[in-house]
């Protein structure tokens, strides 16, 4: 991540922006360590862990990523962030950024369920929104979990 991503122009912009980046030697046994990992064991590195100004956890993932593929799940951490505040609107529309700008990548899946998820919450249980991400989910990406999840639109 330190010679790759992090360098990334369009990394550092986006966590300056919106995070507050803290890294720490899992080695080195720091003590402030459990609390950034906030209580949980972090078997891996590296290891990212987000989570909101009242720490708690938005999203965690382990292993390395590209650039592109970390910039869309920083974009999906975002759009959790929105959606666990309520603003179902916004993050409808920040789902689907994820999918405007990285159709391909892996959270492209999983930011069209949480979209139409967030459409229907936004339109006072909007089925319609719904109806039209998750089909779209099951066209698109057929054999991801994802698709698994959303194939119930079929009997809805």
């Amino acid at each position: 991540m330190d010679t790759v991503t992090y360098p990334d122009a369009d990394v550092a912009k986006l966590l300056g922006e919106h995070f507050e980046p803290l890294k720490i030697d899992m080695l080195a046994k720091h003590p402030d360590f459990r609390e950034a990992s906030l209580g949980q064991k972090v078997i891996w590195a590296p290891a990212m862990i987000f989570s909101d100004a009242k720490g708690r956890e938005i999203r965690r993932f382990v292993g390395w990523l590209p650039p592109e593929a970390f910039i869309a799940e920083i974009r999906f951490v975002m759009a959790t962030a929105q959606f666990q505040s309520i603003d179902f609107a916004g993050a409808r529309d920040a789902f689907r950024s994820i999918l405007d700008a990285a159709p391909k990548s892996e959270i492209a899946p999983e930011a069209l369920y949480w979209s139409g998820i967030a459409g229907f919450l936004a339109g006072k249980r909007d089925m319609d929104a719904l109806r039209e991400a998750w089909t779209r989910l099951v066209a698109d990406y057929p054999n991801t979990r994802w698709a698994t999840h959303a194939s119930v639109i079929e009997d809805a």
